[in-house]
This record gives structure tokens, C-alpha cells and sequence, in this order.
């Protein structure tokens, strides 16, 4: 068996309970020592609330990992000829990147765009990183279709994200059809993660597919953003690549 150590974690643009602040970020990040993580509410030269930053470029750095960045919503440039302002999900990866895609999620009208990001691992592992509608239970009923679609069945898969939907309810079924939510299998106690201070819904989730085996699973408490990270630890089987 092979360890692999997943986190997801909502970074709010590195927006925690003293402002914005991408160093602390990084350093939360860096005491989970992960594998794998998967981030939302990552700018990229969106405004000056994150001064102008490449966050998802700049976390790689500072922890020596390789960024994937998918877009959920993109601005025009402040200035002409200017890098569009970005807004969205990003994977970090301490194993080489092969093929990497974002595909849009359906939406209601005048709502925040959201996606899924999705990486193929040089070790054959399949990554999802996304982000769910926050206030409507039918948008995400049919984000979770196109996502599920988006997976593919050719490798090992974890999906993890912000999908905004209580452990309970009832559009996760179909996630639940195909993939392991590690949480329900490992964890112990409710698994809130959001609010961060005092997190009352466990709306944060580490799905993994067949040959991932949950071992371990942790909230992780922080001040840097204003949801709590999720840290699963998976062993991979040999025939899972």
C-alpha cells in the first residue's frame, strides 16, 4: 500500500479573521504536509484585495509544489493588453502534472460561475477540485451530473471540494453511488468545517474511488480562512496504479 495524504481546504483568498494574509495560508498548508491539495476561492490578479497575486503560483512556490488553476469566473484586464482577472480552484501537487482540464457547471442566472478543475497525476492518479452553488439545492443536483461525467472510469479518483451541501442532503447520493466519502468512513464525530471559529455543517468532502482505501481523516482548526481544512490519509493498492 502506498500513502497518499489529501487536503481540501476553501483558502477564501487567503482572507482569515485579521485580513488577507497568503504567507499564513501557506503555512497552514505547510503543517498538513500533504500530497495532494485541493483548493477554492483562489485569485489570480483578480483585485487588490489580493494584491493583484497568482495565489495559486505563489502557494506552489512556498511549498515547492506543482499549481493547476481552473477558472470558475474570468474578468477583463483593469488595463488594456493586461492579464485577465481570475477567480477559482487550483490543485497543488508534489507529483508531476500530465493532462489537466476545467470544466464550466451549470448555473442559475446571475449567480457566481463555478467549475471543476481536473488533473492527471504522472502516477495515474485522477484529481477533481470543485466548488458547488451555495444556495440552491437544484443547481447542484445538476453541477453533480456534469461533474460525475467529467470523472471518467480509466484510474484511481479522488474528488474533494466546497460542495456546499450538508453531509445529508440528499443531491450527494449520487457521488455516494460511485466514490467513498472518506469522512463517513473514517472520521469521527460530525466533521464541521465551516464556520471556521465554531463550524456547525460539514459541507467539505474527500470522495475517493475504488483502490483508495480511507485510513485517517481530520478537521483541521485555523484562523486563516473562514472554513476549517479537511486532511484525509488514503492507501492506494497496488492495482490501483
Amino acid at each position: 500500500m502506498t500513502p497518499l495524504r489529501v487536503v481540501t481546504f476553501n483558502i477564501r483568498h487567503g482572507r482569515g479573521r485579521n485580513g488577507v494574509d497568503l504567507r499564513r495560508t501557506a503555512a497552514t498548508l505547510a503543517a498538513l504536509d500533504a500530497d495532494v491539495i485541493c483548493l477554492q476561492e483562489v485569485d489570480r490578479h483578480y483585485s487588490e484585495r489580493s494584491g493583484w497575486a497568482d495565489q495559486a503560483a505563489d502557494l506552489a512556490a512556498a511549498l515547492g509544489m506543482t499549481a493547476v488553476y481552473g477558472v470558475a469566473l474570468r474578468r477583463a484586464a483593469v488595463e488594456p493588453g493586461g492579464r485577465p482577472r481570475e477567480y477559482g480552484n487550483a490543485i497543488l501537487s508534489r507529483t508531476a502534472v500530465g493532462r489537466q482540464r476545467v470544466v464550466a457547471l451549470p448555473g442559475r442566472p446571475r449567480s457566481e460561475p463555478r467549475s471543476v478543475v481536473i488533473a492527471s497525476l504522472a502516477d495515474g492518479l485522477h484529481v477533481a477540485c470543485a466548488h458547488l452553488q451555495h444556495d440552491s439545492a437544484a443547481a447542484r443536483v445538476e453541477q453533480i451530473a456534469v461533474l460525475v461525467g467529467a470523472l471518467g472510469s480509466d484510474g484511481p479518483v479522488v474528488l474533494a471540494g466546497d460542495l456546499n451541501a450538508s453531509s445529508d442532503a440528499p443531491e450527494l447520493a449520487v457521488l455516494r453511488e460511485r466514490l467513498v466519502d472518506c469522512w463517513h468512513r473514517v472520521g469521527r464525530g460530525r466533521g464541521a468545517t465551516f464556520p471556521s471559529r465554531f463550524p456547525v455543517r460539514r459541507i467539505d468532502y474527500v470522495f475517493a474511488s475504488a483502490g483508495l482505501r480511507p485510513v485517517a481523516a481530520d478537521v483541521v482548526p485555523t484562523d486563516a480562512s473562514d472554513h476549517r481544512a479537511l486532511v484525509v490519509d488514503l492507501e492506494r493498492s497496488a492495482a490501483a496504479g
